[in-house]
This record gives C-alpha cells, sequence and structure tokens, in this order.
C-alpha cells in the first residue's frame, strides 16, 4: 500500500503491519486491564457510563439537524448582467470572454453557463474538499481581466447552497387594500432589510409583485416641437438630482457642515425640471410629457391556493413572495427558528396596517417528519431486538442488561457525530442497525451467564467480582475481534467520493460509532451490571435455575439436529446441489437486477413544471394558470400550491420564460382519506392537467432534488443527452433525432429539450450609410429605441422627506420612455421620427431595416462549448439499461458531423462513476475480509468455507430487491457492502468451533474427525448463529417497511440486508457442514489438521467450558452414521 511522504512514495507492507496488530492485540492484556478496572470500580463506572448518557442527550439536543445533508460540490455562481442585450450578443460580448480567463481557474472539474436576454449566469464546480472562500476568491481574482463591455460587472452569487432555500411566505393583504405594487414596496424596504439581520442568512430573493417606478413617458411630437432630444431630458433628470455638501462654515467658536439638498423627493419635482431654454423660456419635463407611478413589464407572475380549518380556502392570482436562502454549512433548525422569530417580530412591530407575512414553505416540516420517519424506525427495531433477546436468553434480568446497550450506544454515536461535524438525518441515522449493535453485549452476558450457572463452590470463593472478571475476560479478545470484522467491513465506504460520499459516509460512520460505542460498554458496564443483579444467585447454595426452559428453541435444536445428520451423510450431492443452484440463481439474477444512481428521495411535496409554448406573452399565459391552480386542488390530498411563471425581477435565473412552476404542498400521508401512492397522485394530476391545457408539457420533481440535480448535473432530469457543437440549427437538427429516438423507448417519461428552440425578436439594423447621409451618429439612433421600448432607470429618487423614519423611505426608480402608440407594434416603432443635427425629421424606418428574425432564447455552454439538451425520466425501467439501449440506437441511427459530439449526463453520470468505483470497492471489501481471516486461521481452506457466506447471501439480495421491485443502486450497493460482513460471521462461528473440535480444544472433549466436529459445531453453535444474524435481520425489518418522508434511501440498503441475511441463515445451517466435510476432509487423509491461531470470535464463547466441567461431561466418541438416536443423544450429552 503506497503512502506518499513528501515527495517520496514508501510502500508499506499493509497486511504485515495488520497482522501484527491482531497478534499483538490478543497478546495484550489491554482488554482484560479495562474489565478489570471498569469491575474493582463499579460505583465509578456506572456513575461515567451515566455521565457518558447525559453527554449524548445534550449532544443530540445540539447536534446539527436536517433532512437531507448537503451533498452539493463546492461551488461558485458569477452572475454578469448586460441590460437590454439580446441572447447572442450577451454570449459573444460577455460570456465567451469571462469563459476564456476563467478557464484555468484551479481546482474546477465542471463549467457551465447559461445565457439569456441581459444575462448570463456562470456555474463552477470544484473538486472535492476545495474551501469554499478560496473558490469564490480565485474566480473573482480571474474575472477582473476579462475584456467586457463597462456597464458590465460581474458579481458572485450568494454563498448558499443547494439545499439551501429553506423558508418561503408571501406578504398578505388581510383587509384587501393594498396593490400589488404596495405589497412589493412592503416586501422590498421593510421586509427584506429586517430579514437580511438574521444570522446565517445568505439571501431573500423576491418573485412576484410590481416594482414602483416613476415614468416619464414622453410624445415625441412634444420633443420635436421643443426641439428637444431624448438626451437632453436624461441629462436634465439627471443634473437635477444630487445632494453635494459645502464643507464647513466657521461660525464664532461653531463649525457648521453645509449641505446642498437638491435629490429628487416626488413627482413634483420631476415634473418641473428644466429640460431647456428655449428663446428665453424654460422648457419642463411636464411640457414633454407626463411623470406617471408605473411598474416595469413584469418578468414573473406568483400566485398561491391555501386552505385551513380557520380561513378556509384562500386564492391569490398576483402575491409577493420572499424565498430565504440559507448560508452554506449553517445549523437548520436554528437557522429556521431564527427566522421564524424575525417572522414574528417583523409582524408585530414593522407590518403596516392590514398586512402581514404568511408562511408557505418550511423546510423544519420536513426535518420534523424525517426524524419522525427515522425515529419510529429506531423504536420498532429496538422493540423487535428486545424481543428476540428474551426469547433467546431466557432471562429478564439478562435481557435488560443487553437491551441497555441500545440507548448507551446510540447517545455515545450522537456524542461522537456531534463532535465530527456530521449531522442528524436520514442518511446518516437510517441504517443502524441495533441487531449488529448489540451482538457483543449477547456475547458477554451469555457467556457470564453460563459461568454463573456452572460455578463450583470452590469458584464461588473467588466473590463475585473476581470471578466475573474472569468469565468477562474469556471472550473479551474474541469480541473485539469480532466488531473489528464489522467495521473493517465499512473500510471501502469511506473511499466513496463526491455525491456518494457525501450520502452514505455519515453513515457508516454513525454505525461505527454506534458498534463502537456498544464495545466500549460491553468492556465496562455490562459486568458491574451483571455482578449486580446476579449477587444473590452466585453467592446462593441452592440458587435454582438461572433461565427458564425454551421449550420451542428445544424443539428447534432436535429438528435441526436430525436435518445435519441426514444432510452431512449426502455431503457431496448437498454440496453439488446447492452450487449449481446458487450460481444459476446468481446468474439469473444478475441479468434480470436493473440499476439506477439512487432510489427516489421522498420530499413531502413536489415540484410540477409545465411548458408554455415559447414565446407566448406573459398576460396570455396568466389566464391558464388559476385554472392550474384548481385542477391541482380538487385533489383532497393538496394541502399547499404556489404558482410561480417566468423569472424573478433581479434577473439572477436564467430559466426559459414560459415555464410555469407549481410548489404542491401534501398533507400528511396518514390524513389522505384516499388511499393512493405518491406516485398515482402524480400520474392523475399530469393526465388532468395535459387534458385540461393542451399543448402544455408537464414534469415533476422535488424542491430539495431539483436544485441539488441542476447544481451538481446541470439538469433536473434523471438522465441528460448533451450535444455539444457550434452551429445551434445542426445541433438542433441532432437534438431532435434523439429526442424522437427518446420518444419510441419503453421507459421513456418527460421527455423534451431542455433550451427552448427559437423565438420571434424584432431586429432593428441600422443603415448606416443613410444615417451618415443625415449626420446623424448610431448611438443617438440606439438612445431613441431604449427609450421607445427600454425600461433601464437613468437615475434613483428617495421618495419621502429626509426627515421621516428610515422605513418611509424608499428608492425607486426613474424611467424614460415613449407613449403607447409609439412602442405597442413593429408598425408604431418604425414610425419613430428621429431628428437629425438640422432639425429634419426622419422616420426610424428610413434610417433601419425592421424585421422578425428567430433567435435563440438561451445558450447553454458546458466546457467552452454550447451545448443543447434533451432531458428525460425513466419510469418503471432501470435507468442503466435504458442508457445502454438508448446508446446504441443513437450510434446506430444518427450521424454527428466533424466537430459536433454527445455525452450521457445527469443521473447516469454519476450511476458510471458508481458502478466503476463499486467494482473495485466490493472485492476490496472481500479482500480484507479475507485477509483477517488468513491471519485468524493461518490456513486456505478454513478461509474457503468461512467466505462461502457471501454468495450465500448475496443471492438473498439480488432476489429482495426483484422481489420488492427495486433496482441495484448506491443505497443497494452500501447494503451489500455491510451484509458482507456481517453475513461472514456465521461462517466464522462454524468454521472456528469445528477446527477447535477437529484439534481437541474444547475441555471434556475428544479429538474428533472431520465429520464429528461438523455435525458438532453445527449443532452447538445453533443458538448463536441464530440470536446474532436473527437480531441483525429483524432489527432492519421495520426499515423495510418504513413508508414515511425520509425513508427512502433506507428501503433498499435494509431490503438487502434483510433478504441477504436470511439466505445466510437458511444456506449456512444447511449447506456449510457439508461443505466444511467435502473440502477438509482432504486434509485429514493426509493427517494434517488445520492448525489455526485462531481466535474463538465472540459466538463461539457459548461453547467455551471452565476446567471445572470437565467431570461433569462424559467422553465418548461422536459416531458417523445416519444420524442415529444414540447419536444425537451422545452428541447432546456431550454439549
Amino acid at each position: 500500500m503506497p503512502f506518499i511522504q513528501g515527495n517520496r512514495s514508501v510502500h508499506i507492507p499493509f497486511g504485515k503491519v495488520l497482522g501484527c496488530l491482531l497478534r499483538g492485540l490478543s497478546r495484550m492484556k489491554i482488554i482484560n486491564s479495562i474489565i478489570e478496572t471498569a469491575l474493582k470500580n463499579r460505583i465509578f463506572t456506572l456513575v461515567a457510563g451515566s455521565v457518558a448518557l447525559l453527554v449524548g442527550i445534550w449532544s443530540w439536543i445540539d447536534i446539527r439537524k436536517e433532512a437531507y445533508s448537503d451533498i452539493a460540490d463546492t461551488q461558485v455562481r458569477v452572475v454578469a448582467k448586460f441590460p437590454g442585450k439580446a441572447t447572442l450578443e450577451v454570449e459573444e460580448r460577455v460570456t465567451m470572454p469571462i469563459e476564456r480567463v476563467l478557464h484555468s481557474t484551479p481546482n474546477v472539474i465542471v463549467r457551465r453557463s447559461r445565457t439569456i436576454n441581459g444575462l448570463v449566469v456562470f456555474q463552477f464546480v470544484f473538486e472535492e474538499g476545495t474551501d469554499d472562500y478560496f473558490a469564490r476568491m480565485r474566480l473573482m481574482e480571474k474575472v477582473r481581466d476579462a475584456v467586457i463591455p463597462d456597464e458590465v460587472t460581474p458579481t458572485l452569487a450568494p454563498m448558499s447552497s443547494p439545499v439551501g432555500e429553506v423558508y418561503r411566505y408571501v406578504v398578505e393583504s388581510t383587509s384587501g387594500n393594498h396593490t400589488p405594487m404596495e405589497l412589493r414596496s412592503i416586501q422590498d424596504w421593510i421586509v427584506i432589510p429586517k430579514m437580511l439581520q438574521v444570522s446565517g442568512i445568505a439571501d431573500v430573493v423576491t418573485f412576484g409583485g410590481l416594482p414602483k417606478q416613476f415614468h416619464i413617458v414622453m410624445n415625441p411630437e412634444n420633443l420635436i416641437r421643443y426641439q428637444a432630444t431624448v438626451t437632453d431630458v436624461i441629462e436634465a433628470v439627471q443634473s437635477n438630482n444630487l445632494n453635494t455638501g459645502g464643507n464647513f462654515l466657521l461660525q464664532g467658536e461653531q463649525s457648521l457642515p453645509i449641505r446642498s439638498l437638491g435629490a429628487i423627493r416626488d413627482i413634483s419635482q420631476i415634473e418641473d425640471i428644466v429640460v431647456k431654454n428655449l428663446n428665453g423660456v424654460p422648457v419642463f419635463v411636464k411640457n414633454i410629457g407626463t411623470v406617471e407611478i408605473a411598474p416595469p413589464i413584469p418578468s414573473g407572475v406568483l400566485g398561491y391556493t391555501i386552505q385551513n380549518d380557520q380561513e378556509g380556502l384562500i386564492d391569490v392570482d398576483s402575491a409577493v413572495q420572499g424565498l430565504v436562502a440559507m448560508r452554506r454549512w449553517v445549523e437548520p433548525n436554528a437557522f429556521l427558528d431564527r427566522v421564524r422569530t424575525k417572522v414574528k417580530e417583523i409582524n408585530e412591530k414593522y407590518m403596516p396596517a392590514g398586512t402581514r407575512l404568511r408562511t408557505t414553505y418550511d423546510r423544519g416540516d420536513l426535518v420534523q417528519y424525517t426524524l419522525r420517519t427515522v425515529g419510529t424506525t429506531l423504536l420498532e427495531g429496538i422493540a423487535v431486538v428486545s424481543l428476540v433477546v428474551i426469547f433467546f436468553v431466557g432471562s429478564i434480568r439478562a435481557s435488560v442488561v443487553v437491551v441497555a446497550t441500545i440507548p448507551f450506544a446510540l447517545l455515545f454515536s450522537f456524542t461522537m457525530m456531534n463532535s465530527s461535524g456530521i449531522s442528524a438525518s436520514l442518511l446518516s441515522l437510517g441504517a443502524v442497525d441495533f441487531g449488529i449493535v448489540v451482538d457483543s453485549a449477547v456475547v458477554m452476558v451469555e457467556n457470564i451467564m453460563r459461568r454463573y450457572k456452572n460455578a463450583t463452590p470452590q469458584e464461588k470463593q473467588k466473590g463475585i467480582i473476581r470471578f466475573t472478571l474472569e468469565s468477562a475476560s474469556e471472550v473479551g479478545t474474541e469480541i473485539l475481534f469480532a466488531i473489528l470484522i464489522i467495521i473493517l467491513a465499512y473500510l471501502p465506504i469511506f473511499s466513496f467520493e463526491r455525491i456518494e460520499g457525501r450520502l452514505f459516509k455519515p453513515m457508516a460512520f454513525t454505525l461505527s460509532f454506534a458498534i463502537f460505542g456498544a464495545l466500549l460498554f460491553t468492556m465496562t458496564v455490562v459486568p458491574v451490571l451483571m455482578s449486580f443483579f446476579y449477587r444473590r444467585y452466585f453467592e446462593s447454595s441452592n440458587p435454582g435455575p438461572i433461565e427458564w426452559h425454551n421449550p420451542i428453541y428445544h424443539w428447534i435444536e432436535t429438528q435441526y439436529e436430525r436435518i445435519v445428520h441426514y444432510l452431512v451423510d449426502r455431503s457431496r450431492r448437498v454440496v453439488a446441489i446447492a452450487f449449481s443452484a446458487v450460481t444459476g440463481l446468481l446468474v439469473v439474477g444478475f441479468i434480470s437486477l436493473g440499476t439506477e444512481f439512487l432510489p427516489s428521495l421522498d420530499e413531502g411535496g413536489f415540484t410540477l413544471r409545465l411548458y408554455f409554448p415559447v414565446g407566448i406573452s406573459l398576460p396570455e399565459a396568466k389566464k391558464f394558470i388559476p385554472n392550474v391552480r384548481k385542477i391541482i386542488y380538487k385533489n383532497e390530498m393538496v394541502d399547499t400550491i404556489l404558482s410561480q411563471y417566468g423569472r424573478n425581477d433581479d434577473g439572477t435565473d436564467p430559466l426559459p420564460p414560459n415555464r410555469l412552476e407549481v410548489y404542491i404542498g401534501l398533507k400528511d400521508y396518514k390524513a389522505w382519506k384516499e388511499k393512493i401512492t405518491k406516485e398515482q397522485l402524480l400520474l392523475r394530476l399530469r393526465n388532468d392537467l395535459e387534458e385540461g391545457l393542451p399543448g402544455v408539457r408537464v414534469s415533476f420533481s422535488q424542491p430539495i432534488m431539483d436544485n441539488l440535480s441542476e447544481a451538481i448535473m446541470g439538469t433536473i432530469a434523471d438522465l441528460a443527452v448533451f450535444v455539444s457543437g457550434q452551429d445551434m440549427k445542426v445541433m438542433r437538427n441532432l437534438s431532435d433525432q434523439i429526442l424522437k429516438i427518446v420518444s419510441e423507448m419503453k421507459g421513456a417519461s418527460e421527455y423534451g429539450i431542455e433550451q427552448e428552440g427559437p423565438a420571434p425578436q424584432l431586429v432593428i439594423r441600422i443603415r448606416r450609410d443613410v444615417a451618415a447621409r443625415y449626420g446623424i451618429n448610431v448611438s443617438d439612433i440606439q438612445q431613441v429605441i431604449e427609450a421607445a421600448v427600454g425600461m433601464e432607470p437613468i437615475s434613483n429618487l428617495y421618495e419621502g422627506p429626509m426627515d421621516d423614519p428610515p422605513k418611509e423611505r424608499a428608492l425607486y426608480g426613474i424611467v424614460v420612455r415613449f407613449t403607447k402608440d409609439y412602442r405597442e407594434s413593429a408598425r408604431e416603432i418604425a414610425r419613430i421620427p428621429i431628428i437629425s443635427p438640422r432639425g429634419e425629421r426622419i422616420p426610424l424606418s428610413e434610417l433601419a431595416d425592421i424585421t422578425q428574425e428567430d433567435s435563440p432564447t438561451m445558450i447553454f455552454r458546458q466546457d467552452g462549448k454550447r451545448t443543447i439538451t434533451v432531458r428525460l425520466n425513466v419510469r418503471g425501467r432501470d435507468q442503466g439499461g435504458f442508457v445502454s439501449e438508448l446508446q446504441k440506437r443513437v450510434k446506430k441511427e444518427v450521424h454527428f458531423p466533424d466537430g459536433y459530439e454527445v455525452k450521457y449526463g445527469g443521473q447516469y453520470e454519476n450511476l458510471a462513476r458508481v458502478g466503476k468505483q463499486l467494482a473495485i470497492v466490493i472485492p476490496l471489501t472481500i479482500g480484507i475480509i479475507f485477509g483477517l481471516l488468513y491471519l485468524l486461521y493461518r490456513d486456505l481452506r478454513s478461509v474457503f468455507v468461512a467466505l462461502s457466506c457471501i454468495p450465500l447471501s448475496l443471492i438473498g439480495g439480488i432476489y429482495a430487491l426483484l422481489a420488492r421491485g427495486y433496482y441495484f443502486n448506491v443505497s443497494a450497493g452500501v447494503g451489500f457492502i455491510s451484509l458482507f460482513g456481517i453475513a461472514t460471521m456465521a461462517g466464522i462461528l462454524f468454521v472456528s468451533k469445528a477446527n477447535h473440535y477437529l484439534q481437541g480444544k474444547i475441555p471434556g472433549t475428544p479429538k474428533m474427525n472431520v465429520r464429528e466436529a461438523s455435525v458438532a459445531s453445527a449443532v452447538s453453535q445453533l443458538r448463536p448463529r441464530l440470536m446474532t444474524m436473527l437480531l441483525a435481520l429483524l432489527g432492519l425489518i421495520p426499515a423495510t417497511m418504513a413508508t414515511g418522508v425520509g425513508s427512502d434511501v433506507q428501503r433498499p440498503l435494509a431490503t438487502v440486508m434483510v433478504g441477504g441475511l436470511t439466505s445466510a441463515l437458511l444456506l449456512v445451517l444447511t449447506v456449510m457442514p457439508s461443505l466444511y466435510i467435502l473440502i477438509m476432509e482432504k486434509r485429514e487423509e493426509k493427517n494434517q489438521p488445520p492448525e489455526s491461531n485462531s481466535l474463538v470470535l465472540h459466538p463461539s464463547s457459548y461453547d467455551v467450558e471452565s476446567d471445572n466441567d470437565d467431570e461433569e461431561k462424559p467422553k465418548h466418541k461422536l459416531k458417523a452414521g445416519k444420524g442415529s438416536q444414540q447419536t444425537r443423544k451422545n452428541d447432546r450429552a456431550r454439549r
């Protein structure tokens, strides 16, 4: 294993180091010393354990809690506005120059940009572990070198993560007397300044409402009459809207600051601005046009529908929404508490009468639902584990000691998680199996109970403390090695990178912490509790039975013994049939099992997207939106509907303007009257909407996963086909061909081209030669065009007197434009008069060609190339198989000219990367287990028998997925990795005990041959194998059946482990004795018994008898045969 030290690569013999470590641990008395210290200081041990519990409770209160962890890569968004410019011009003058200087930014792995009219947004994804502030700093250093227009100032988007949109509210008029413009002013100048004071906030994004502006509406005829130009009006407004200072005036002993107040404060002051002086008569703004309060052309509209018991149905078509974005790495629960407190404060102290803020989305609800789901699953798991322990252990007191391991281990893991910065979420807590956690305590308790039961009078004279120490020390080291094997099986998960690493590393850490906490509890508190609980029994001369007789288990053991004798007499046939069946079923299972990256993560609510025809106007689309909400709300499961059409007003949303996004909040699943699934509800909604709105395309997503997918993969779809090149027409044609193939394939759903097609634009091409003849500059013509239809502010004013309270003052833009008669159609624009330096009146149509042409509305670039994305979701079919078929058809049916290429991304991109990683990780896991087993046995035959549990468990995991209709994904893969370590334990129990029988190392039992050792081990190890595997299996059954919000990641993982442990349990109990005989008989024939230096791992302690028991045991030999009654009696007597 290479280890990099400085510039040198040092090779460390990992196997030898690990071997020395394990052998050293086996000889060292560290474990025994820990147990001894705990027993000699029993009160201190219990106090220390209680303190650890209190620390764990505090850690749970303090720990970061969230529904889904932030799994996005480090990324930075750069926003550049170029107002009023077309998409192609923004790409040429802004996008490409900035791209060129930013391409060399270090540690960048993905470069994307989206260019639309007047805006470009860059997205840079950095390598794992890159610091956010370092990434932002390097980008800003380089962006300064870009050669771009002076009016373009690139800025960094707020440092929020894709999962940072945690809270939404609307500004609501409770009286109904407030206009959308008034509500928007309240949002901009009262609410946002207060909300931005919340600690941890990144930004508040406004959607909807009508921003307030002051419009100077000029009549071109008046400009001509007063011999004024648009430039005269703009310069007059700007030069008459200024405050200055006159330094200080020294008056006696005082120094008075001098202020000159000339800034505009209201409409009347705008109207009275002098534009020019004509023949000694001042020409005012009010002579040239009128000054009005009006909004800009809206780019988006928001509506909502909410119903509650107190207010009934509330339906609003035009509203103002605030979306609160949380800064990255901020604790969500604490942040949301601060936001709720601030909202309450604003409502009580600052909102005008008749208005309020209403919460429409709160991520805290999802966190609570998720934690409730996980908590329910954990409690059910604890109950199942407790029942199994009581059934097998047969003692209430011993069961209490074992079950007490669970809260200690869980709280210990909370302490470690909190100190390590791991949040409590579905991903970190969802796969904790308490059956695995209590294994070490089960072994310790059972061994101490057995020693108490068989204690002789001479041993009782040692006292309860010393005797308990001896009993616990017998299995201390063995328990340590058992835990090591389970934990080491998780090591490959720590090698996961990017998304899958951030998803499943917390789970592996949490489970490792819990298992280690259980180990600590077992070595310290368990012996102490046992010494207290069983003191009277130990000291009594006639104590009676230590456990009750279990007739059910006795019957199971008797029947199993008969089956084993029957099978070992036919060992070759049993192994041959099992080998053939397992091999065949594995091949069929692998072929039948589909693949996907991750299961769909249920967030409770979901997002619906409708795409209207390209080029549709906002007023026309607005007519359909109330009907959309009405169609949705007729379903009683719906609680809240938020509809967003278009883009937000700050221009930082680089998405198509024809998109309607609807967030649908659902009631708690338990409150649904109609018993349907969420998937069935989605299908119904899509059918209803497509019927009610012909020609509108519908797709579904979820708020968190929507943002994550778009940030990580550049698309919200399951699968994206990226077509790259230069000519947009050629790329569009290639994309259309691919889309046609997709539409013909089974499983394709919600498909389309992400970048909308060309939309008509009014193009004005100035005839430079004609303009030159009239002596008119191109800039003069452009300024008139901008004034006619443009809306960019030329100046600003603070409304209200300077001495008013700050909340009464707001900054509004001043805009100049022509009257409607000159800007409502292409014909009217064509007759806009342009005044030449000689005073001639020339229509714009004479100075420019005015045509309507198709032009791109959005240009998506990836790694410096123009790209068109064919997006689709895969329903009812595995992603891996779908992509494989699509790749074959595209390669066969679509011809790509030189310079054009196709790539497959989205979820598939992650699936392909994880597939390669798992191809290394899973064999590595098996290799680690193999190395540990070889170090224990020093015999390849024993290792082979123990490892046979892996294919026996693999078959159950595969067919469990198939039976439930699941695909192989990262969650299931982690389940298989976990399964390998746990299932191998069953083989270790059997092989370790059989080898000890074979070598005559069992006190009071003579040395046996292979057949006798195999049968004896199988029967004597029935209870420990049943306990360890059933505890792990049954502890995960609640997770396989969970249906609440946040259970999606749990189910595939738990399904694999439950199915795998079930098959391993059945096949190991029946096939392994025959397999052991078949493999080991050749060694016996050579009279070379395997000299195993193995430690008897934790469950083997069930049969380690003290030397004082030798006289009580019959010393007769187990006969080979067909399971005669006498043989079984002898076997039971020996055990």
